[in-house]
C-alpha cells in the first residue's frame, strides 16, 4: 500500500519509475514501432506531423490530439489496436484481445501521467 500513497523505494527499478517526459516519448515510440515496424512508424509520424500538425512529443502532452490524429488516419478500430499497444507498453502487461471495453475506457492521459509522476501504472486494472 505504500506505493499507492507515493512512498517508493529509491532503489525500485520497476518499469513504472519513469522520471522524465523523454522516457514517456521513448515508450510511446516503442509502442508505435511494435505495431507499425520502424518504417511504418516513420510514415505514421510523417502524416501525423504534416496532416495533423502533431509531433510525438506534443502527443505525449496532449493524448487527445494523438487519438484524433490516429483515428483520422486509421479509423476507430485501427486506433483501438494502437491504443492497446500503447497501454500494454505503459502498463507492462498484455491486454487480452477480448478486453476491448478496458481499452476503450482507459485514459492515455492517466497512463502517461501515472507513469511520469507517481509510478502507479502497474496498479491500473487489467
Amino acid at each position: 500500500m505504500a506505493i499507492l500513497f507515493g512512498a517508493r523505494d529509491d532503489k525500485d527499478s520497476s518499469p513504472f519509475n519513469v522520471q522524465s517526459a523523454d522516457e514517456v516519448v521513448d515508450r510511446l515510440d516503442k509502442a508505435l514501432t511494435s505495431i507499425f515496424s520502424e518504417d511504418g512508424k516513420r510514415t505514421v509520424l510523417y502524416y501525423m506531423t504534416n496532416k495533423f500538425g502533431l509531433t510525438l512529443e506534443q502527443a505525449t502532452r496532449d493524448p487527445s490530439k494523438l487519438e484524433a490524429a490516429l483515428t483520422g488516419m486509421l479509423g476507430e478500430i485501427g486506433w483501438m489496436v494502437v491504443k492497446r499497444a500503447i497501454l500494454e507498453e505503459f502498463w507492462n502487461k498484455k491486454i487480452g484481445i477480448n478486453e476491448t471495453v478496458l481499452v476503450e475506457r482507459a485514459s492515455l492521459r492517466e497512463a502517461f501521467g501515472f507513469v511520469r509522476n507517481l509510478g502507479l501504472g502497474g496498479m491500473l486494472p487489467i
